[in-house]
């Protein structure tokens, strides 16, 4: 293993042990970027945690291993997928729900667990009728909307 190998090697047996004893993910999930990025929520640290994880693929030994910040049963639990979906995603959530669907609320449907066409198409819907509880102000965040998606 060269050197750099082993010092990435150390930096993770380093971070692990904090890291079991955390067990909760951010909403980009579990690995390295979420443990380097760990309280801070704003979108622009969420890309940068997940890109981080997923450029050292950090994940897939944060879980066989029980480490930074990951469990066995899965990389990231459907609800933090939810919310980072509707990060990265909200404006393009925001206006095509607004009109009543498109690509951006189909994936939101799909995650929030509605699958077949009459369902997306339903939620799309339901989304739209409810505008204005899902963005109340101009200044409502991913997880206002995500809350009171939720709620609906």
């Amino acid at each position: 293993m060269n050197k750099k190998g082993c010092l990435l090697a150390v930096a993770l047996m380093s971070l692990a042990g904090a890291a079991s004893a955390a067990q909760s993910y951010s909403a980009a999930g579990c690995g390295l970027g979420s443990m380097i990025f760990k309280g801070k929520n704003a979108k622009v640290h969420l890309i940068l945690a997940a890109t981080t994880n997923g450029t050292f693929g950090n994940q897939t030994f944060g879980i066989s291993s029980e480490t930074l910040d990951c469990t066995a049963d899965g990389v990231v639990k459907n609800e933090d997928k939810v919310n980072v979906y509707a990060a990265v995603n909200f404006q393009q959530l925001q206006r095509e729900m607004a009109q009543g669907g498109g690509e951006y609320v189909s994936g939101l449907a799909s995650l929030m667990g509605y699958q077949t066409p009459d369902q997306k198409v339903a939620f799309a819907k339901k989304a739209q009728a409810n505008y204005v509880k899902l963005f109340p102000t101009a200044t409502t965040t991913s997880d206002e909307m995500v809350a009171a998606l939720r709620t609906l």
